[in-house]
């Protein structure tokens, strides 16, 4: 019987889910009623799909031979993409691309089907699939198709619609294609799992046992919306975000006996909508996803066909020869009041101080999942949530008196993921908001969890956690231990704010199956170097004293400085290393020549190893004993040109081989030589690893 239930609900499923492909392609602007036909009857309009300023559907032709159409929004220009006899069935619509299924030259009485598409810009029709199949439901992004075949436990397939190519995507039923990412329901259970298409990487998304079981859902490239069911039809909807690798599956209604079942749900950028029965009337509902808060719309006219959302309009016909809609509101939270927190679904009054004129325009977290709220006293404590999904570690001294300190899962109001730069972000988890009602005296310790699936796995050391700035609407990288905890990202945090484990992936055109390669993504991933107008590293660049002063000094996330008085005479306040050797010199790591620095030289191996074993004292503040300085010395003597070596560095040099920060080349240390981009990268690195900050 429930798959019986599924195969009736795939025609308004197809219809409702088409709108899944919309993003990059939805129309911001206003949207005017369109006559679209010029007939005075009902023609019969159904199995409607949405994407931008596109709508296709299936309609009857004088015959009674349901054909599939289109209409351009903005043109007003309809087409008829189909005039053949054979059964069509399940149209979806993704940028300029339509696909259906077609019976073609099969027999009525066969369970074959053909899957077809259509250019709606150059008119072009062919048919995609290579090898006839049960095949059925088809959606796509304009990129590729994919559909499925009904056999077994379903056997899913996806066209490359620029090269052809066609691939099994193995076992599943009734995919959704979306930004090349594919969701669809599991073959063996009740629950839905996500596929990246370039990638092939499949992960669970939603895990249901028992009697319990996805009835059909929507998917627009970010966010899931689907009815859940179980074995007494009873029914919820719920919403998960997929792009929260943590995120947990969030009700938006509570679990209702079965009443009547509409079947209509459509997602759009940022709202979607439902339809249900509330109290034995039908309801439409609008669902803001990124703040979770579900409201009623106002009822469109009875008989009225919903088609779907475009932009910011849910779009209906209450004739088939015209278009009308209901205008999406904003769902979006006013900034509240400083040290305020809204609860999920509630709407703070906006404040009216008297400098909001020139206050920016502040995006607010919205704590959407668990949390742990603790007094925390003189003496610290810890905070954990979701089974230590998340933990803040609070050192005694944190706080002076008791403070009130919370922990919870939360999400931003934003989709800008970047940082102070510009660089693209990509969050690798939840994001958490963590609220003291009193400062931060010494650091705490925030430890995340990250997912252990690709990419995050081989890319561990470039995850970091990030600080939101809602000021400027950017992020802040503020620390990434990958290395002490398996599967977390530990970092110090000194104040209030949202966090979230991100990383940054950056990579150098010239750079490809380098040496240092993968030392300088990690580097480049932390914000510790930078490459030559955005696109190079010149890993062959010699280094300068004041450039390397600078990737210490972001290694070791050394607050830049800017004393009044200059502590050396050749780096003067007007010049951009100056807050960074003057950092370093604050730390000891950096004392100069008789009142000169000399940043403009190259910088030799013996001074970047002098330095390199200062920052580690500096920070371990462990110093070397009498017997660990002759044993170090001893270490010396396998190099042929250690008599080259400076008296004043000879005792760094020898601690830096000894720890295998340098290493020799053919017996030789090379102690004034200087340092390349790529070389101090890669020593770099491995200064991170010995402070056990990687």
């Amino acid at each position: 019987m429930r798959l019986e239930r599924e195969m009736k609900l795939s025609r308004p499923l197809v219809a409702a889910v088409a709108v899944v492909c919309m993003l990059g392609g939805l129309l911001s602007g206003g949207f005017s009623m369109k006559q679209v036909s010029a007939a005075g009857t009902d023609p019969g309009r159904t199995d409607y799909s949405v994407s931008g300023d596109r709508i296709v559907w299936l309609e009857a032709d004088a015959g009674g031979v349901r054909q599939v159409h289109a209409l351009n929004q903005s043109s007003g220009a309809g087409t008829v993409l189909t005039t053949s006899s054979s059964a069509k069935d399940a149209p979806s619509v993704g940028g300029s691309i339509a696909v259906w299924a077609d019976k073609g030259t099969e027999q009525e009485s066969s369970l074959n089907w053909d899957i077809y598409s259509a250019n709606l810009a150059t008119g072009t029709r062919i048919k995609l699939n290579k090898q006839s199949g049960q095949y059925g439901n088809p959606t796509t992004d304009g990129v590729g198709v994919v559909w499925y075949e009904r056999k077994n436990y379903g056997s899913m397939i996806y066209h490359d619609l620029a090269t052809g190519v066609e691939a099994d995507l193995g076992e599943g039923r009734f995919p959704v294609l979306a930004d090349g990412d594919v969701v669809y329901k599991n073959a063996r259970d009740g629950g839905l799992s996500l596929l990246d298409v370039s990638s092939g990487v499949t992960r669970a998304l939603v895990s249901l046992g028992g009697a319990n079981y996805v009835d059909w859902f929507v998917f627009n490239g970010s966010h899931v919306l689907f009815k859940q069911k179980n074995g007494t039809s009873e029914s919820k909807y719920v919403l998960l975000n997929i792009k929260d690798l943590t995120a947990q599956p969030v009700d938006l209604t509570e679990m209702k006996p079965g009443g009547t079942e509409y079947a209509f749900m459509s997602i759009g950028g940022g709202q979607a909508v439902f339809q249900e029965d509330v109290n034995g009337a039908v309801t439409l509902q609008q669902v803001d996803l990124s703040t979770y808060a579900v409201k009623p719309l106002p009822a469109v006219p009875a008989g009225a066909k919903l088609i779907g959302i475009n932009g910011s309009k849910l779009l209906y016909s209450k004739k088939d020869d015209y278009i009308e809609s209901v205008e999406l509101k904003d769902g979006s939270l006013p900034t509240p009041s400083p040290g305020t927190t809204p609860s999920p679904g509630t709407t703070p009054n906006p404040g009216t101080g008297s400098n909001s004129g020139s206050t920016p325009d502040v995006k607010i977290p919205v704590i959407t999942g668990a949390k742990d709220s603790q007094i925390i006293g003189s003496a610290g404590g810890i905070l954990s949530v979701l089974n230590g999904l998340a933990r803040l570690e609070i050192s005694a001294g944190t706080f002076k008196d008791n403070t009130t300190v919370s922990l919870a899962q939360a999400e931003l109001e934003t989709q800008a993921l970047i940082d102070a730069n510009g660089k693209k972000l990509l969050k690798a988890g939840s994001a958490w908001q963590i609220q003291a009602s009193s400062p931060f005296l010494i650091p705490a310790k925030l430890a995340v969890q990250y997912s252990k699936e690709e990419p995050w796995k081989t890319s561990r050391e470039k995850l970091g956690i990030y600080s939101y700035n809602p000021a400027k609407g950017n992020w802040t990288y503020i620390g990434g231990v990958t290395a002490a905890e398996n599967g977390f990202v530990q970092a110090k945090i000194t104040a209030s704010g949202l966090y979230a484990v991100m990383l940054r992936d950056i990579d150098f055109t010239d750079l490809s199956g380098h040496w240092a390669q993968q030392q300088v993504e990690v580097l480049a991933a932390r914000g510790i170097v930078n490459g030559m107008n955005g696109t190079v590293y010149a890993p062959k660049g010699i280094l300068t004293r004041a450039e390397f002063t600078k990737l210490l000094a972001a290694a070791l996330q050394l607050q830049p400085v800017q004393p009044d008085t200059a502590t050396f005479r050749d780096v003067p306040a007007a010049s951009w290393s100056y807050p960074y050797v003057e950092a370093a010199a604050k730390a000891g790591i950096v004392t100069g020549e008789a009142g000169f620095f000399h940043g403009n030289d190259p910088l030799t191996r013996e001074q970047m190893m002098v330095m390199l074993m200062r920052a580690i004292d500096s920070t371990t503040g462990n110093k070397a004993t009498a017997a660990d300085a002759v044993k170090r010395e001893a270490g010396l003597s396998g190099f042929k040109d250690n008599d080259s070596i400076s008296a004043w560095a000879r005792e760094s040099v020898a601690a830096a081989v000894e720890k295998k920060l340098v290493q020799g080349s053919a017996q030789l240390l090379k102690p004034k030589h200087s340092s390349t981009r790529a070389e101090a990268a890669v020593i770099m690195y491995k200064l991170l690893a010995e402070l056990k900050l990687l």
